[in-house]
């Protein structure tokens, strides 16, 4: 009474802090103040984005576009390859300012991802020294850096037999169960395939006139090193072809492997789980990720990706590298 005007006086007690809040947010003066603050945020989000992508060389409409880099896995590997190599790509998205998708999938052979490096469905593949050497050869891609662990960024082939087979060189294998690991593979396929024909070395030596296909008594294709060295070890198998961070990584767990089996013959050095680009791939961007990979190890975050991966760093690599390789795998069918 007395002229209070009720409607206005009790407006907070019937709206709450929340509704006068309301309120207020609906002043166009109020409105334009949100809008200026959220601009504060938002504008050097906008021009650290643009740095990385200047720096990188990569256009906006090409950061949009994720980088597809395939990786082979079988599917009961799946998970662990994910864990492997995923860290890496968050890594490698953040320091080109694109996206970066690993394609994890089940290829039988080098040739089936190749194929799909080759059609442009990946842009890049993380492959073993074969599998590079055959990417080059065949495709023009190109080779940019591979992982480094204890100053060992290379692997060999080794022809392994028991101790106690009595066999010493792998002329005695002939007639005898050979395991191969897969077709197209350096250590698990070609290298025993070369000693075979050259076994004075391929550059030097003279080509022996042998069939290789009836060598053997026996062959069968494992699938995998560890399988085709666990075949020796258990007598199933009189010899194999296999890789020697496979036989290695045995050997630590199981202390059969070294006290048992004998190394007859090991192949040169190779360049081992390279990345490498197709040749269509824009060069600002193969750049930008070799940039990032090769300080990877001076970057806290990139140590925790490296981790991942079981590395210490990434080295430079080039088709130098490979120029041996691809030679030795022209050779052998």
């Amino acid at each position: 009474m007395g002229g209070r005007n009720h409607g206005a006086e009790d407006l907070p007690a019937v709206l709450g802090a929340e509704g006068m809040e309301r309120g207020r947010a609906d002043d166009p003066a109020s409105m334009e103040g949100k809008r200026m603050k959220n601009t504060r945020y938002v504008f050097p989000t906008v021009v650290i984005l643009c740095a990385v992508l200047f720096d990188a060389g990569i256009s906006f409409a090409e950061s949009k576009v994720p980088l597809k880099i395939g990786v082979r896995s079988a599917s009961t590997e799946a998970r662990a390859m994910l864990e492997k190599y995923q860290p890496l790509m968050g890594y490698l998205s953040v320091k080109i300012g694109r996206p970066v998708e690993l394609q994890l999938q089940s290829f039988t052979s080098n040739q089936e991802i190749l194929g799909k490096l080759g059609s442009g469905e990946i842009d890049a593949v993380i492959l073993g020294s074969a599998g590079g050497a055959l990417a080059i050869r065949d495709l023009g891609a190109v080779p940019v850096a591979r992982p480094e662990k204890g100053r060992i960024s290379w692997s060999r082939g080794c022809i392994i037999v028991r101790k106690d087979s009595g066999y010493r060189k792998i002329e005695d294998l002939k007639g005898k169960r050979f395991d191969y690991v897969e077709k197209g593979t350096m250590a698990g396929y070609i290298y025993p395939r070369i000693l075979l024909l050259y076994p004075n070395g391929f550059l030097a030596g003279k080509k022996k006139l042998m069939d290789l296909n009836t060598f053997f008594g026996r062959v069968t294709f494992t699938g995998r090193h560890d399988i085709s060295v666990m075949k020796v070890l258990n007598g199933e198998s009189d010899g194999a072809s296999v890789k020697d961070r496979d036989l290695e990584t045995l050997s630590r767990s199981d202390p059969r492997v070294q006290r048992e089996i004998l190394v007859l013959r090991r192949s040169e050095m190779y360049p081992d789980g390279t990345l490498l680009f197709r040749k269509e791939t824009a060069a600002a961007t193969v750049r930008a990720v070799e940039k990032a990979l090769l300080g990877i190890e001076k970057d806290p975050e990139g140590k925790a990706a490296l981790a991942s991966m079981g590395a210490d760093r990434f080295v430079s690599t080039g088709k130098k590298d490979f120029a041996l390789l691809i030679r030795a795998v022209s050779l052998v069918k």
